[in-house]
């Protein structure tokens, strides 16, 4: 199942590795001289062990694929909900590089009491995941890309305001929020992945 993969962590999170790592930089160079009979293995060990447990607790994402979206990471909340006919995919490209993804659609009766709050209810739909990405209109374009979008319509949707677009798979509307960018995918049917992939391979 293809899917498209997204960052949620920014770099400068792992800035603060950097202690860790010239202290791991001065214990390696002077082990050698150590007299002690570990010597300096046992403060090397435990910084590695530190550095690598950093990485893994603050590491986020986010998938999106033709069934389903899913948060990820092992320390993450993970979150998931099927993409299906008739729901709505907005993608938020908002300020400081990050993007806004949120899900819309009604399975029936909400899963969780939060659901039920009248400023998530949206037309008759529910929010049914969100969550933040690294990125900005080139991101953009490449999940209206991965929806089916053609090429020559990617710039014009991820820059015009009221701008508009629709295939057999999708319906595409945008509008511009002060200082958001909001571009709402509506699936107009459920996708065949096997189809898609390979009608991507007949065109490479």
């Amino acid at each position: 199942m293809k899917s498209l993969y997204m960052f949620s962590t920014r770099l400068r999170v792992y800035l603060i590795e950097l202690p860790l790592l010239i202290i791991l930089t001065i214990a390696i160079h002077f082990n050698d001289k150590s007299e002690d009979l570990l010597k300096f293995y046992p403060l090397i060990i435990v910084v590695s062990l530190g550095m690598i447990f950093i990485l893994i607790y603050f590491f986020r994402g986010v998938s999106l694929s033709h069934e389903e979206i899913r948060t990820y990471g092992l320390f993450a909340k993970r979150d998931s909900a099927m993409i299906t006919k008739d729901k709505v995919l907005c993608v938020t490209i908002c300020p400081k590089k990050h993007v806004r993804l949120y899900l819309w659609g009604n399975d029936g009766t909400p899963a969780f009491d939060w659901q039920k709050e009248e400023d998530v209810a949206k037309d008759g739909m529910l929010r049914q995941i969100s969550c933040k990405v690294i990125g900005g209109k080139r991101l953009a374009k490449r999940i209206l890309k991965f929806y089916t979008v053609d090429a020559e319509a990617l710039e014009m949707l991820a820059t015009e305001d009221g701008a508009t677009y629709e295939n057999t798979d999708v319906s595409v509307r945008c509008e511009r929020k002060n200082e958001i960018f909001e571009i709402h995918i509506t699936f107009k049917t459920d996708f065949d992945a096997e189809e898609i992939e390979g009608s991507e391979a007949a065109e490479n």
